[in-house]
């Protein structure tokens, strides 16, 4: 399909030569001889490119530019057309977003190469587009397409979504992915407290908590009350989680029961164990995840490599695979991942991820206190530890255990361990 360009200016006679020649490089052109005809042009369609005159009447090409600029939704190139005179405006102008500038008397030859790549610049995600981007259930296997059909016929609805699973087994990552099929382009809005609800329910988004266990008897019954509030004409979604299933959460007195009955209609993310016919397709969705995203160089693992792992048991489930492959690309950067190199590696992965594996503390606890107290002291041993392994770097802290670096920080501070936390 042929992209469309919009052509800004207010010399009818420049207008008319860009459009010829760029209507026979194939474009679509629009034309527009000032700022207003251009806004018009651009609520009645959506142009891939624009080519925006720098000195023009009423409202200038900069003004302009800073306008559309300021809309956060709006990533359409803008190749800056200077006269004499106005070259240091135009390199001025890339400071407010504008892709680069073409001087006049314009250069066709020139002209067409930075259209040619103002184009194929707005269609390569941004690294901050790509770090935003949620991770995505991957596989072909039977329970995985099952499990799409189902969260794809929920798309539309705003009932509260009920999860249950294996810590790592994926449960974030399919609420996000129901997420985006509800309100693509919405973030999901992670709420470890219910203290954020009411300000939340206002917005066009899906809720998600992690761990329902983590909240106290009050919360929950907030949580209650939020969720049987009707909310079928409200744009927001509940999307509950717990690696508790119906039964666990019913066993546990500090579950209130109304929130526990929830869980009877619990959706459960299946281990990794159930479908390792997903394991080739993950390794290189993670290959591929961390080659874009960290820059860590592309390797592949070849067949043996992948029946290996395959056969593996992974503790850790699906996040203990994504950090593992995160480890092969940093270990060397040898196209060829070797047996001998995976075995090396999975010893050490186990030993993380595995109970009784060497990487353990001893835990006083009195049996006496609550289960609150007794969290709390394995949490404070737990992160003390991940905290020195991070090397007190709270980013490194958060991709160690899985957790929203604002959650971490109240966290932290909680436990009396927010001193020694470092960006």
């Amino acid at each position: 399909m042929s992209a469309r360009i919009l052509v800004v200016d207010d010399e009818p006679d420049i207008r008319s030569l860009l459009k010829d020649i760029l209507e026979d490089e194939g474009y679509i052109v629009d034309i527009a001889e000032h700022a207003r005809a251009a806004n018009e042009i651009r609520r009645s369609t959506t142009p891939d490119l624009v080519l925006l005159d720098i000195w023009m009447p009423e409202i200038d090409g900069v003004t302009l530019l800073k306008e559309w600029k300021s809309s956060a939704s709006d990533h359409c190139p803008v190749v800056m057309m200077s006269g004499h005179g106005t070259v240091e405006t135009a390199v001025e102008a890339t400071r407010f977003g504008a892709y680069d500038f073409v001087e006049k008397p314009l250069s066709m030859a020139k002209l067409l190469s930075t259209v040619k790549a103002a184009l194929s610049s707005a269609q390569q995600p941004s690294q901050q587009e790509l770090r935003s981007k949620s991770e995505e259930p991957v596989g072909t296997s039977q329970i995985v397409r099952q499990l799409k059909q189902k969260f794809n016929a929920l798309q539309n609805s705003n009932a509260a979504l009920f999860l249950t699973g294996a810590n790592g087994s994926g449960r974030k990552i399919w609420a996000s992915y129901l997420s985006e099929l509800s309100h693509p382009n919405i973030a999901m809005q992670f709420l470890d407290t219910v203290s954020g609800i009411s300000q939340s329910m206002h917005l066009k988004a899906n809720l998600y908590i992690e761990e329902i266990a983590d909240l106290d008897k009050d919360q929950q019954l907030r949580l209650y009350d939020a969720i049987q509030h009707d909310n079928s004409d409200s744009r927001y979604r509940f999307i509950l989680s717990s690696r508790f299933d119906y039964a666990e959460l019913a066993d546990n007195k500090e579950i209130i029961s109304v929130v526990a009955e929830f869980w009877k209609q619990a959706i459960r993310i299946p281990s990794l164990d159930e479908h390792v016919e997903d394991i080739p397709e993950l390794l290189e969705y993670y290959v591929n995840w961390y080659s874009e995203r960290e820059q860590l160089p592309y390797r592949h693992f070849g067949v043996a490599a992948q029946n290996l792992l395959r056969n593996h048991h992974w503790d850790g489930e699906l996040s203990q695979l994504k950090q593992f492959v995160k480890t092969v690309l940093s270990d060397n950067d040898s196209e060829t991942i070797e047996l001998d190199e995976i075995r090396r590696l999975l010893v050490k992965s186990d030993r993380a991820y595995r109970p009784g594996s060497g990487n353990t503390i001893q835990l006083t606890i009195d049996l006496d206190m609550d289960l609150r107290e007794a969290r709390e002291t394995f949490e404070r041993a737990f992160l003390s530890r991940q905290l020195a392994l991070s090397g007190n770097s709270i980013t490194e802290l958060a991709k160690r255990v899985g957790q929203e670096r604002t959650n971490l920080y109240r966290k932290l501070k909680t436990l009396g361990l927010h001193k020694k936390k470092k960006s």
